[in-house]
């Protein structure tokens, strides 16, 4: 992702008021880090918790969890389905975007973020 990427899926987060897990992998960001802006922090400080990894099946699990922002790679995609927990799918290359289609439009079980992520609509994604 890019830093744009970065701030614009933050801010989508920060606005739609929901509590979240996110792991943070420190190759997350294209040729930088992953640095969130402190007006970020500040905002979800009482409703977002981050990590740079976590046991991802324990969280699925969770029956607090309801929902999963996921590449759709193979072992997120049967973790969250074993689980029931709807996706929103973000996918990249090989078989995540073949998994992301059959998510989205055969199993009804996801919905699929385009290229061009928008706080806005992160925002709408995450409150449905």
């Amino acid at each position: 992702m890019t830093p744009e990427q970065l701030s614009e899926f933050a801010w989508g987060l920060a606005n739609s008021k929901q509590n979240f897990v996110w792991v943070l992998r420190p190759d997350l960001v294209l040729g930088d880090s992953a640095i969130l802006p402190t007006e970020f922090l500040e905002e979800t400080k009482e409703r977002g918790m981050f990590a740079s990894w976590c046991p991802q099946e324990e969280v699925l699990s969770h029956p607090s969890v309801g929902g999963f922002l996921t590449h759709t790679g193979w072992n997120s995609t049967i973790e969250s389905i074993s689980y029931g927990v709807p996706m929103i799918c973000w996918p990249f290359f090989s078989d995540q975007l073949t998994n992301c289609w059959y998510c989205c439009t055969k199993w009804g079980n996801g919905m699929e973020i385009d290229k061009m992520l928008r706080g806005m609509k992160l925002k709408v994604l995450l409150e449905s």
